[in-house]
């Protein structure tokens, strides 16, 4: 299991230099199976001037699918309570 960031080979773009970043998370058990997730994080931009800026990417996905799993834990929950009051 690893983390990983990497940063991509920059863009030039009038003047501008844009190097996107992702972080890769690994699972590899074995040679012949494993899971690789990739997401986006940033991105590095450089100015003409010579200014470094680092700019996030928040990931709207990821908290979707966040909000979409805790919510049917709570729902399974509630439900459970239910069925056990009326078994009762």
């Amino acid at each position: 299991m690893s983390l990983q960031n990497e940063s991509r080979p920059p863009l030039r773009w009038q003047g501008y230099e844009i190097s996107p970043v992702s972080q890769a998370f690994r699972i590899e058990p074995s040679p012949q199976f494993g899971m690789i997730w990739n997401r986006p994080i940033g991105v590095w931009v450089q100015t003409p001037q010579g200014e470094q800026h680092y700019l996030p990417v928040f990931d709207v996905t990821r908290l979707v699918q966040i909000l979409i799993v805790l919510g049917g834990m709570v729902l399974f929950l509630f439900l459970k309570m239910i069925s056990r009051r009326r078994s009762k």
